[in-house]
């Protein structure tokens, strides 16, 4: 392979657009080689934008183009499990956006394909890995302590949106809050054993016919709490997010993964803010990038994706059921 990793975007939105391919143009690591989607001028615009080599809205030729090392997959959500089993077929790694697949039965052929052909997955579980949680991490590194964890994800989240259809999106938890499941869960740095979740509709029932907003609660193995308060009934002039981790006597307060302060026990705290937001996407495609030419374990990569969807899709079953539902390890350590 070339020092540059070949890269197909699959699927030309506005995300991508706006986050993944100006990372990439970035990052010397990578060369966008070629661009695809079912609207053709999308592709053809982010072809023009990227100096891609082509655009097309022939999916097929994209995986049988041995020139391509690397897909990046930012379609609707429906579409991730088989896109991915179709790029993992052809022996293409794969950087596929959340969801990682709408049901378990998706997740296994996922990672089935993944695992049959060797080829690197990572799933866009970004926030983990983001500068400030980093920091969050070292400084409780070495404390056995457990933690508590409260996580808010606010913001108006329209009922019109293609998200709440559950046979696309797969609704707000599957679709969306996965991200967050997966952020408690690496805070933590242990297993989730269940969880508990209360919500429903909160926008419009006559269009939205799936929860929407509710309020969910993690237990891990160590007895550590997470929990995430996700409305899609928020308010834009609000800050989107905010993380507050406790433990030990001590406090670390996370404001938009911009602000960051942390209270250690004592007088006084540290606080420090970073010139402009950042959630790790940048780290994310840089560690994959690595993973790829070292040949060395991809960033969140299956198992950290399954774990994430599994408790996605508990979190609906326990809002359906208003009871915990149980966690096991074996439902998401799908490759050894």
């Amino acid at each position: 392979m070339d020092k540059q990793i070949k890269t197909a975007i699959i699927g030309c939105g506005s995300f991508v657009n706006s986050m993944h391919i100006p990372n990439m143009l970035k990052n010397p690591k990578f060369k966008i080689h070629a661009c695809v989607d079912i609207n053709e001028s999308a592709a053809k615009e982010t072809c023009k934008k990227t100096g891609a080599e082509y655009w097309t809205g022939d999916i097929d030729r994209i995986l049988k183009d041995k020139n391509i090392d690397l897909v990046v997959i930012t379609t609707r959500h429906n579409t991730h499990a088989g896109l991915t089993v179709q790029a993992a077929n052809a022996g293409k790694h794969i950087l596929c956006e959340k969801p990682m697949a709408m049901n378990i039965e998706e997740c296994h052929a996922v990672s089935s394909a993944v695992k049959k052909n060797n080829v690197k997955y990572t799933v866009g579980y970004n926030r983990g890995i983001a500068p400030l949680i980093k920091k969050a991490k070292e400084l409780l590194t070495g404390d056995s302590h457990k933690k508590m964890i409260y996580h808010r994800i606010q913001a108006p989240f329209p009922a019109d949106s293609w998200t709440h259809i559950p046979e696309i999106g797969g609704g707000r938890f599957i679709g969306e809050g996965c991200h967050i499941f997966d952020l408690l869960c690496e805070i933590t740095e242990t297993a989730p054993v269940s969880v508990y979740a209360a919500g429903g509709t909160f926008l419009d029932p006559d269009k939205v016919k799936i929860s929407d907003s509710g309020i969910i609660t993690i237990f891990f193995g160590d007895g550590s709490v997470g929990t995430t308060l996700i409305s899609s009934a928020g308010c834009s002039a609000f800050p989107k997010e905010a993380t507050e981790i406790y433990c030990n006597g001590k406090v670390i307060y996370i404001n938009n993964f911009t602000d960051f302060e942390y209270y250690p026990g004592t007088n006084g705290a540290e606080k420090y803010s970073l010139a402009k937001q950042d959630k790790g996407q940048a780290d994310e495609i840089d560690l994959l990038a690595d993973s790829i030419i070292n040949d060395t374990q991809s960033p969140n990569g299956i198992n950290k994706a399954a774990r994430a969807a599994i408790i996605s899709f508990k979190v609906n079953e326990s809002i359906a059921g208003m009871k915990p539902v149980q966690i096991k390890e074996t439902e998401y350590n799908l490759i050894s």
